[in-house]
C-alpha cells in the first residue's frame, strides 16, 4: 500500500513540476514577442489626400515589411495606382523604401522619418490610422462618401 502512496504522490509532484514549466514557457513566449519588432504595428493603416492628391494612401504593416499603395476613388479595394514596398529600420524610425511604385508621382523613395502610437504611424509627418479604430473607420466613411458624390 505504500508503494501505491509513493508513486501516486511521485505523479503529482511530476504533473505538477510539468504545468510549472508549461506555464513559465508560456510567460517567457508572452514576454520575449516574435523578435521582428514590428509585430505590434501589424495592420492596414489609411491616410486621406496622399501626397497632397485626393487619394487615399493605404499603409500595410506585416512585420518589418511595409507596402504603401495609393486608391483613386475608381480603384479604392481594386489594382492601387501607385504601390510602394520598403521595411523598417531596426529602431523603427525610418522606413527604408525598396521598389518605387511605377507612377510618376510617387514620392514614397528612399527612406522617411516614422513614429507611431497604439492607432497611428505618421510617416514623414502624415499620420496614417489603423482602419479598425473609430479614427479610420470615419476617414474610410468619409473618403468612400465623397467618391459617390
Amino acid at each position: 500500500m505504500s508503494v501505491t502512496r509513493t508513486a501516486h504522490g511521485a505523479q503529482v509532484k511530476i504533473a505538477v513540476s510539468v504545468a510549472a514549466l508549461a506555464a513559465g514557457s508560456l510567460i517567457l513566449t508572452a514576454c520575449g514577442g516574435s523578435g521582428d519588432g514590428a509585430s505590434k504595428l501589424d495592420g492596414t493603416y489609411y491616410v486621406k489626400d496622399v501626397n497632397g492628391t485626393s487619394e487615399l494612401g493605404q499603409l500595410v504593416v506585416k512585420g518589418n515589411s511595409v507596402s504603401h499603395h495609393e486608391y483613386t476613388c475608381d480603384g479604392v479595394y481594386e489594382k492601387p495606382g501607385v504601390t510602394s514596398t520598403g521595411e523598417f529600420n531596426k529602431d523603427q524610425s525610418q522606413i527604408i523604401w525598396t521598389v518605387a511604385g511605377e507612377d510618376s508621382r510617387n514620392q514614397r523613395t528612399g527612406s522617411e522619418s516614422v513614429s507611431t502610437s497604439a492607432t497611428s504611424i505618421s510617416i514623414s509627418g502624415s499620420a496614417y490610422i489603423r482602419d479598425d479604430s473609430d479614427a479610420g473607420n470615419a476617414l474610410l466613411g468619409g473618403f468612400k462618401a465623397e467618391c459617390q458624390k
